[in-house]
């Protein structure tokens, strides 16, 4: 089985809606879980709210009622490189916390103690099947592989977005991969993030954010649709 997670309606309803089978219904931990078929798969489906605890919440308790064999975290970010434009696709080949701040104790920013290294690598199959699919479902936009920053912020500000890219070097922001990153690996359950980028992280953020949301949030859904059939093919 293989699990999904957004963090928003917009992000999840479109994939509910394409659910085929007979489709259960759990609430656990104050999160609707959706169990149904995916293009030929079992998949559950779960919007975790903002944040990352939220993120984590939703994430152990899908891995311990369900025991996904996978698990993808859809959604939108903001970019931070620019190359990457409205639209565009990331897909992480790892994962930071970027408001993680213990340096007045000797670590690096970012670094959670008795993690094995400061970001989280997703699982390379996912990675590679989500750029795949990426590139031939969705032709009218860019897909990127690199490092995804989260944090419980919303940027939207030129001196932030520069702070975040000098001490991590990563492609775009938002507010649980994380998260579900670092309980996956906790878990050991593969996963990959993938994000669909709704505004520049910068000072027209607040502007960009509502008028993109949507058109990035339906080409995350049209990737998970593409990329499920695949991955059941491994899992």
């Amino acid at each position: 089985m293989i699990g999904i997670i957004g963090a928003m309606d917009i992000e999840v309803d479109g994939i509910i809606n394409e659910l085929d089978g007979m489709i259960e219904s759990y609430h656990i931990a104050g999160r609707d879980f959706t169990k149904g078929i995916l293009e030929n798969s079992e998949v559950v489906i779960v919007k975790c709210g903002v944040g990352k605890v939220n993120a984590a919440c939703a994430t152990q308790a899908m891995i311990d009622k369900f025991k996904v064999d996978a698990i993808i975290n859809t959604g939108v970010a903001g970019s931070l490189d620019n190359r990457i434009d409205i639209s565009d696709i990331v897909i992480s080949g790892d994962v930071v916390q970027h408001d993680m701040d213990i340096t007045a104790l000797g670590y690096p920013k970012g670094k959670i103690p008795e993690t094995d290294s400061l970001s989280f690598k997703a699982e390379r199959e996912l990675v590679e099947i989500a750029i795949d699919s990426a590139r031939k479902e969705l032709t009218d936009v860019k897909v990127f592989e690199g490092r995804i920053a989260s944090g419980d912020e919303f940027i939207n500000s030129d001196e932030k977005k520069t702070q975040i890219v000098e001490e991590f070097n990563a492609t775009c922001c938002e507010m649980e991969g994380g998260a579900v990153a670092q309980v996956c690996v906790l878990n050991s359950v593969p996963f990959v993030v993938i994000r669909a980028i709704s505004d520049k992280a910068d000072g027209s953020s607040h502007m960009d954010y509502p008028v993109f949301e949507a058109k990035a949030a339906d080409n995350s859904i049209k990737l998970i649709n593409a990329m499920i059939d695949k991955i059941s093919d491994i899992y």
